[in-house]
């Protein structure tokens, strides 16, 4: 993840959704943050499986983008509460 914070825009197939690479470039991941305010990991797949996303795909991960920047503090607390959402890291940085 830090390495898509760092160089977002190396990642970013626009709209708030970034792609990358995983296990010596087997695997990718789909991540959305509009905002940067929080980074939501969305997507898993094996390139041998999938070649990439389509744009259906890519247009539903852009709303997701925009609904999930449009959330509160209270509103994600809720959520990972309720184990819609998982939190695998919180940092206060």
């Amino acid at each position: 993840m830090r390495e898509v914070q760092a160089s977002p825009k190396a990642y970013s197939l626009g709209g708030g959704v970034y792609k990358k690479r995983l296990n010596d470039n087997l695997d990718r991941s789909i991540i959305l943050a509009k905002g940067g305010r929080n980074w939501f990991f969305v997507h898993l797949f094996q390139k041998s499986a999938q070649a990439n996303i389509s744009e259906n795909e890519l247009a539903a991960f852009k709303a997701a983008a925009t609904e999930l920047a449009a959330l509160t503090a209270p509103e994600l607390a809720v959520a990972v509460h309720a184990g819609k959402l998982q939190e695998i890291c919180h940092e206060d940085s």
